[in-house]
């Protein structure tokens, strides 16, 4: 897979579990008679790191392969991980802040 390819798709899958999960959250708490845009803003803040790891393959191997790089000497691949990373955290961070929006404009 090209690194244009994997980067696309860290950010949704990252993006898809905050905006997701936060949205089910909310309909949860809808169904319990709890404030849901409250809550949905709640997790959308909490499942940040999980959109990241999810992201990432659930593991943290990205990291693993940094370090083992810094071993071996070879840039590229520190940089393709380190990109790879940034676009997962970039997407968690757009679904939060989709969630924020959202969830400010009923307060």
């Amino acid at each position: 897979m090209h690194l244009l390819e994997r980067i696309i798709l860290n950010f949704f899958v990252a993006f898809g579990i905050v905006i997701g999960g936060s949205l089910l959250a909310a309909l949860g708490s809808f169904l319990v008679r709890k404030p849901p845009m409250v809550t949905m803003t709640d997790y959308a803040e909490q499942l940040k790191i999980w959109g990241l790891v999810g992201a990432l393959g659930g593991t943290f191997d990205s990291f693993m392969q940094i370090d083992r790089v810094f071993n071996d000497g070879q840039l590229h691949t520190i940089l393709r991980q380190i990109i790879l990373i940034v676009s997962a955290f970039a997407g968690a961070h757009t679904g939060f802040k989709l969630m924020f929006i959202i969830g400010m404009m009923e307060r």
